[in-house]
This record gives structure tokens, C-alpha cells and sequence, in this order.
């Protein structure tokens, strides 16, 4: 994933194109389960790299499904200043602490 254009092109930073697929990725599974048709583009894009990003989370130490990770814990990495997020870590406060 880290080489393909596709992904390249989508953010300026590393946290920023995980930002942008997995959302993108998400807002495609939604509208699939909708129902709804999605464009051919938008389907290539999700049979690309849903696989990749599923493997990805199953073998993380722990386990864990991408869409929570979306949801729950990408923005504590991106909405929350890194002053803040170090010193979550060196006090070891869970997020509603945050």
C-alpha cells in the first residue's frame, strides 16, 4: 500500500492518507450497504484496498476492526494537539481523560 499511487495521492502526510482511505473506504461500505450504487471508480478503489487494510488490523497485536479504529481512535491522533497526546501517554490516561 505504502508504494501505490493511489494511496500516495490522497494525503500530504502518512496520517493524512490513512485518514482520507479509511474514509473513503468507509463511505463505500456504507453506500454498499445501503444499497446505493457507487461509482465504478469507488469500487475499484474499495476491492483494492479493503483486503490490504482488513489484514492489516486482524494481525495488529490487538485485534481490531478498521471502521472502530475510524470512528473511535483516529481522532484522538488527528483532532488532538501533540502537546496533549504526550501527555496522555507519559500519564497513561484513557480518553475520556483525554
Amino acid at each position: 500500500m505504502g508504494k501505490d499511487a493511489d494511496y500516495l495521492t490522497v494525503g500530504k502526510t502518512p496520517l493524512e492518507r490513512v485518514h482520507k482511505l479509511l474514509s473513503k473506504l468507509h463511505s463505500i461500505r456504507v453506500s454498499k450497504d445501503r444499497g446505493s450504487l457507487v461509482s465504478k471508480e469507488a469500487e475499484v478503489l474499495f476491492n483494492k484496498f479493503v483486503k490490504q487494510v482488513d489484514s492489516i488490523f486482524k494481525n495488529l497485536p490487538k485485534p481490531l476492526k478498521w471502521q472502530s479504529f475510524l470512528m473511535h481512535d483516529l481522532t484522538l491522533l488527528t483532532d488532538i494537539p501533540s502537546k496533549v497526546q504526550k501527555a496522555s501517554v507519559k500519564y497513561d490516561l484513557n480518553k475520556a481523560k483525554i
